[in-house]
């Protein structure tokens, strides 16, 4: 009788010093992912990892990955790297040293969407090292890391321009798509327009006030604007704005942008305006209606295009510079300077035009807003 239960204390007792010799082990071995924090991130970066081997024991081991979506707790995939050995000190793990990796999809399609850049998206990574060199898996270290996965650029906006005064109401919205296009799957956009009280900035507008027009269903990166939709009311200011998102998750915010209609009054003015002629030396200043610049210009060389730069009046630096398109002969250039550059209503500007030649002709102007 007191032989079984000095047998079962030393079995007790061993099975003590196992547990104690695996929880000191389980605590000199560390793993910290090498991951970044946000920004584009790739499915081999996961395997960057670095390894603290604090014990002097050599083991043969091999790394778990389990990714899930931190937004909804949905487990993405899970994954396990090929054996290798890890001697005391430390070392730097990557993809090419797992090899082979085994890939576990738990979302349909993901095998797909996930060759190259993660989907855009807010993660959480947890990582487990095993020792294999034994019978029994034995664990050496366990972490959890989060990182959000995010495109390089948002959607751009593009057409109406921001800040421009249209002659007639628009009837398409057009933006560039959020870049890489790799990271999406399921792209679609939701585009915002809101009228801007007085008083207001754009953004406010935006947060604050009852849409003007509102479409979460769109898939391409243009929108025609449905005749049906209510109309725009001219004078007025309009902010607009395009979220991209890749299926429900969140991809990107575009900036905020603005326009107007212009009213007939106003477009009147400035169909009735003249073209002033291009001198090499001039010396009278017009008035520019609204930011539109016109100009008469003869051409008797066979330039396909000419140079306009901007400048202040008794001033030698250009503020801004753009390319027209000539032919030979007489030419009516229009140019809707006031998209481009803020205006002083105050102030004289030059409008220079210079040919292939380098001969410059020009007018001197003054803004004029209705």
């Amino acid at each position: 009788m007191n032989f079984k239960k000095q047998a079962m204390k030393k079995i007790f007792v061993a099975t003590i010093m196992i547990l104690l010799i695996q929880a000191s082990t389980f605590g000199q071995v560390t793993i910290q992912p090498v991951v970044p924090v946000v920004g584009l991130i790739q499915k081999n970066q996961l395997w960057n990892v670095l390894v603290v081997n604090s014990t002097n024991r050599n083991y043969k081991c091999m790394l778990r990955v389990n990714l899930k979506d931190r937004s909804t707790g949905t487990d993405i995939l899970t994954a396990s790297g090929g054996q290798f050995d890890l001697s005391p000190g430390s070392k730097q793990l990557n993809v090419t040293m797992m090899n082979p990796i085994q890939y576990n999809y738990l979302l349909a399609g993901m095998d797909n969407r996930l060759q190259g850049l993660l989907p855009a998206g807010s993660y959480t990574a947890c990582y487990e090292l095993v020792n294999v060199s034994s019978t029994k898996i034995e664990n050496l270290a366990e972490e959890c890391i989060q990182f959000d996965a995010e495109p390089l650029s948002p959607p751009m906006l593009i057409f109406p321009a921001d800040s421009s005064v249209l002659e007639k109401a628009p009837n398409q919205f057009s933006w560039i798509p959020p870049t890489p296009e790799g990271m999406f799957d399921r792209l679609r956009y939701e585009l915002i327009i809101t009228e801007i009280k007085e008083g207001q900035k754009a953004e406010e507008a935006l947060l604050d006030n009852i849409p003007f027009y509102n479409d979460g269903a769109l898939f391409s990166n243009r929108m025609s604007y449905p005749a049906s939709a209510v109309a725009f009311e001219k004078d007025k200011w309009y902010a607009w704005q395009v979220t991209a998102r890749d299926d429900k998750a969140y991809a990107g915010k575009s900036e905020v942008w603005v326009f107007k209609v212009m009213n007939d009054a106003v477009k009147k003015i400035i169909e009735m305006a003249p073209y002033i002629k291009l001198v090499s030396t001039p010396r009278e200043v017009t008035t520019v209606q609204q930011g539109f610049l016109k100009m008469e210009y003869y051409s008797y060389l066979p330039d396909s295009s000419v140079t306009v730069t901007i400048k202040k009046e008794n001033e030698k630096e250009t503020i801004f510079s753009f390319r027209l398109n000539v032919s030979a002969g007489q030419n009516f250039l229009q140019y809707e300077i006031g998209r481009k550059m803020k205006l002083e209503e105050n102030t004289i500007y030059e409008a220079i035009l210079t040919n292939s030649n380098g001969e410059k002709f020009s007018m001197k102007f003054k803004p004029k807003n209705y």
